[in-house]
C-alpha cells in the first residue's frame, strides 16, 4: 500500500515524493502513518506497524517500498506508467494508464461514482478485456459482461442468462422461471469467456468471472462456484465444467499469494496480472478509465492531499 501511494504521488503532483530519502524523511517527520493522507475506509494499519519503529528502521520499509516498485516496472515493461532509476518518476501519459485506473481504484475504492460510470462497472470491463487475452485474444475468444447492471442487450436475468447460453452453444437457457428470477440480479456472475472451435458442439473451455473491488474481497472469494452456478440455473450443464477467475484491482502481497491463489478450477488476477493483459485496450474503455481516475484524483480531499503531501525531489 505504501508503493500505490508512492505511484498516486508521483502521478498527481509536481514535487512528489520520488526516492528512497524522500520517504525516509517523511516519515520520520510523521512518526506515524497517520501523517499520510489514506482516505476514510482505507485499511492503514499495516503501515502503522511498520512507520512505528526506531528511525535505523525506516531505511529498509522505504527501501522494500521501492524493491516493490521496482518489480511491478521489471514485470510490466511499457504497461508500467512509471519509471524507476533510485527515483520514482511518471510518465508523461501516466493518469490515462490502465495501471493508474486500478491504483486508483484500489486507494479510493469503488464507492467513488463520478459520472456516467461506476469505477466497479469500469473494473468488471477491464477485467473482461484481461482475460480474453490470456485467454489468446479477440480472434480466438468470445466474451459476454453479465455483471448488474447490465451495458446494453437483455437487462433481466433470465433473458440475460438465456443469451449467454445461445452465444456459447451450452447450457440450453435458464431453467428457473420467470417469476422466480424477477428479483435476481447476476448471482455473483460479472462476465464470462469462452474459446469456441468453431464446429457448432459442445465441449470448450469458458471462465465464469468475479470481480471484487472493494476492501471486502478475501470474503467474495468462495461466492462463485461455477459449477453449483450451473446447477441452480441452467437447463443443462456445459459438457466441460467452467474454470473461476477472481479479480481484485490490489497486488496481492507475496506472503498472502499461496493461500489466495490456491483453489481447485481457479484462476486469480491481480492488479499485475490484469495490467500485463490488457494489451492495446479499446479507446472508448480507456477514455472512460481515464476520466474515472482524473475525476477520482481531482475530486476528493484525500487525491489533493496526496498531491500536497510530496516531499522534496533527488
Amino acid at each position: 500500500m505504501l508503493a500505490d501511494w508512492l505511484e498516486l504521488g508521483a502521478a498527481a503532483s509536481p514535487r512528489p515524493i520520488r526516492s528512497q530519502q524522500d520517504l525516509i524523511a517523511a516519515l520520520g517527520r510523521a512518526g506515524s502513518i497517520d501523517g499520510v493522507p489514506f482516505p476514510e475506509g482505507i485499511d492503514d494499519e499495516p503501515l502503522d506497524e511498520m512507520v512505528e519503529q526506531e528511525d535505523e528502521k525506516l531505511e529498509p520499509i522505504a527501501e522494500a517500498a521501492f524493491d516493490l516498485l521496482a518489480w511491478r516496472e521489471g514485470y510490466l515493461g511499457e504497461r508500467y506508467p512509471f519509471s524507476i532509476d533510485s527515483v520514482l518518476r511518471a510518465r508523461a501519459d501516466a493518469q490515462a494508464s490502465p495501471y493508474l485506473f486500478l491504483t486508483a481504484l484500489t486507494y479510493f475504492g469503488p464507492t467513488h461514482k463520478p459520472a456516467p460510470e461506476s469505477g466497479a462497472s469500469l473494473f468488471e470491463r477491464i477485467s473482461r478485456t484481461a482475460l480474453v487475452e490470456y485467454l489468446g485474444g479477440l480472434e480466438r475468444v468470445h466474451s459476454y459482461d453479465f455483471g448488474f447492471p447490465r451495458r446494453g442487450g437483455s437487462k433481466a436475468f433470465r433473458e440475460a442468462l438465456n443469451d449467454l447460453c445461445q452465444a456459447m452453444g451450452e447450457g440450453l437457457g435458464c431453467k428457473v422461471s420467470r417469476p422466480k428470477t424477477a428479483r435476481v440480479k447476476d448471482a455473483k456472475l460479472d462476465l464470462v469467456a469462452w474459446v469456441p472451435f468453431g464446429d457448432g458442439r459442445r465441449n470448450q473451455i469458458s471462465v465464469f468471472g468475479q470481480c471484487a473491488a472493494g476492501m471486502d474481497w478475501r470474503a467474495k472469494l468462495d461466492e462463485l462456484q461455477p459449477v453449483d452456478f450451473c446447477n441452480v440455473w441452467l437447463t443443462e450443464n456445459p459438457a466441460m465444467a467452467p474454470l473461476l477467475a477472481f479479480f481484485v484491482p490490489r497486488q496481492v502481497e507475496e506472503d498472502r499469494w499461496f493461500e489466495i491463489c490456491v483453489g481447485e478450477r481457479r484462476i486469480f488476477f491481480d492488479r499485475l496480472r490484469i495490467a500485463r493483459y490488457l494489451g492495446a485496450l479499446d479507446a472508448e474503455l480507456a477514455q472512460d478509465c481515464a476520466a474515472w481516475t482524473a475525476s477520482a484524483m481531482s475530486g476528493d480531499e484525500d487525491a489533493s492531499a496526496v498531491a500536497a503531501s510530496g516531499g522534496a525531489t533527488s
